[in-house]
């Protein structure tokens, strides 16, 4: 009787710790990897032409076709108050900018960009920012688009 009841007891603590342990993992966060980023749109353009003609002065950018569309980005950024600054960079070099939001899912260079933000966030200097921004460009280029 008594090994059965200290059996019992046991199992239910048991039972009670696995229970707790299972409510306190909300299992695997597929969102983890997929973040929002704020990519700042330099413009958009109908031909490859036309793109290559109007970013001759831009020292670095990527571009996005959609719907037969070239869209060209000058920055990106995980935090919205880096995007402004990144928005008032380029407004004082003169380059009308907006902001446009896409999820990214690559965990290479969602780390990288992480580096980029804390350096961004830090400076004012226009040396700096601009070589920030070109690193973080080139970066995407290479580990997103390319997949490097």
């Amino acid at each position: 009787m008594v090994t059965f009841l200290s059996a019992l007891i046991i199992g239910f603590f048991l039972a009670n710790f696995f229970i707790k342990q299972y409510k306190n993992n909300t299992g695997i966060k597929v969102a983890l990897n997929n973040e929002e980023l704020y990519f700042i749109q330099y413009g958009v353009f109908s031909s490859k032409e036309s793109m290559e003609e109007n970013t001759l002065e831009l020292q670095n950018y990527v571009y996005n076709i959609e719907d037969d569309l070239y869209y060209v980005y000058v920055g990106i950024t995980k935090d919205s108050s880096i995007a402004d600054k990144i928005v008032d960079y380029y407004k004082k070099l003169n380059y009308e900018t907006i902001i446009k939001e896409f999820n990214i899912q690559n965990k290479e260079y969602l780390t990288l960009l992480d580096n980029y933000d804390k350096v961004l966030k830090d400076t004012n200097d226009d040396t700096v920012i601009a070589s920030i921004l070109n690193q973080a460009l080139m970066k995407y280029e290479e580990v997103v688009i390319n997949g490097s």
